[in-house]
């Protein structure tokens, strides 16, 4: 067995090994296939979910969304949709790691699209699940898991209150649409971020808090698109990021790429500023060989290993065998 064959073995047996403790809940959940108290989340549950599902609809079109657009999204959806039922949504999440991974409902392999050449690859390689394919599938069904584990150790005592409370709702018309407040929605989002569902909150340079699901846009990301309506301070932020962190200097092309798309004349233009700016006056500058500009904070990073930096990734590692 080669190295490639090993690794997608031990992948697929950790995926196996993984979905084994689901199973088990599932068939809990359901056992003889009757309808129970137990087979529906708390209205919490359910509302924290809605949350996960608003905020992570936006990160997958890569966009974050605003606080205030959040709770009028939420309000709307949550004041009408019925409680859902549990075994549907692990379904759902089943269906979902299938169509990630190409495989027959109920298996754990994967199996890739055979391919004979690089046409055939280029062709399939939308069938192929991409890092961030995977991560949503996961993040969905590690959350469903951990929503109902605890719906699992109630009592028998709770049970039939549960089941009293759903017949009595039954006999009664359809209830009018929930009025959600803000301080409900507050709730619910506390709930979320503290459970830590995924989903994430972020302050921008002007004092707006935005939300994105951290497994479809990074945090690094995500910081980029809420400075959107301020390019400088969305260069400064990344900028820093990259000396504080890596620490490296940042090529100013890095800014005529998504999610920039600044202009050579814009770039000129902020680049000028900078020094006028004692918030952004740590903002510098400096040239490869070849010419290449780089940009760095030197809060973080010495002006000569800067130089250093932008000689080594522009030229020497280029040229090191």
């Amino acid at each position: 067995m080669n190295r490639e064959a090993e690794i997608r073995a031990d992948m697929n047996a950790a995926e196996g090994a993984a979905q084994a403790p689901l199973a088990t809940t599932s068939a809990a959940v359901i056992q003889g296939n009757a309808p129970s108290a137990l087979d529906e989340l708390s209205r919490l549950d359910a509302d924290v979910l809605i949350l996960v599902d608003l905020v992570a609809d936006a990160s997958r079109r890569v966009e974050l969304i605003e606080r205030p657009a959040l709770f009028a999204a939420f309000r709307e959806k949550a004041a009408a949709v019925p409680i859902p039922k549990a075994h549907e949504l692990l379904e759902d999440a089943d269906r979902q790691m299938d169509s990630t991974y190409n495989r027959a409902p109920g298996t754990v392999s994967f199996v890739p699209p055979k391919t004979k050449n690089r046409e055939e690859r280029e062709a399939n390689r939308l069938k192929v699940p991409t890092l961030r394919d995977q991560r949503e599938a996961f993040t969905r069904r590690e959350l469903l898991r951990g929503l109902l584990e605890g719906r699992l150790a109630e009592t028998a005592q709770a049970l039939e209150r549960e089941n009293a409370a759903a017949e009595a709702a039954e006999a009664q018309e359809a209830p009018e649409p929930r009025e959600i407040t803000e301080a409900y929605f507050n709730q619910v989002v506390d709930t979320a971020l503290a459970r830590d569902c995924g989903v994430a909150n972020l302050t921008s340079w002007d004092e707006k808090e935005y939300f994105h699901y951290r497994p479809l846009l990074s945090a690094s990301y995500a910081r980029i698109l809420s400075a959107k309506n301020n390019p400088a301070e969305m260069i400064c932020d990344l900028v820093r990021e990259h000396s504080r962190i890596y620490p490296r200097p940042v090529t100013i092309g890095t800014f005529q790429e998504e999610p920039f798309n600044l202009k050579p004349e814009e770039l000129q233009e902020l680049m000028q500023s900078f020094p006028k700016d004692p918030k952004k006056s740590d903002i510098k500058f400096t040239t490869s060989s070849l010419g290449t500009v780089f940009l760095y904070s030197n809060k973080y990073l010495e002006d000569d290993y800067a130089d250093f930096l932008a000689q080594y990734l522009d030229v020497d590692q280029v040229m090191s065998p």
